[in-house]
């Protein structure tokens, strides 16, 4: 099962993977308006996405900020949830995973 899922529009394109320490899923826009982050290895699935992804930026209580890169999650320090500064494996996606942000 690949760790992103792919959504193509008219006017934007975007790759929805799920967050485990949101327990939600995150989007990144790879073709649209801007901002536009660089996305690659997604067929080999072990993507990676640049720049850092920061969800939440004005709201520091449900700040998810991190690095995708050969299809691990790094968790950056200024994040909300118990994964804070730990590295993790992207789970395989799944389309009842819940609202995405």
């Amino acid at each position: 099962m690949p760790k992103f899922h792919k959504i193509e529009g008219e006017k934007e394109s975007l790759y929805i993977f799920h967050c485990p320490g949101c327990k939600y899923g995150h989007h990144v826009r790879y073709k649209g308006p801007e901002p536009v982050w660089q996305v690659s290895g997604v067929e080999e699935d072990k993507p990676t996405v640049s720049p850092s992804l920061l969800v939440w930026q004005s709201r520091p209580e449900h700040r998810c900020h991190s690095f995708v890169r050969e299809g691990k999650i790094q968790f950056l320090d200024d994040c909300h949830h118990e994964l804070k500064g730990q590295t993790v494996e992207l789970t395989d996606f799944d389309d009842d995973m819940g609202d995405i942000k």
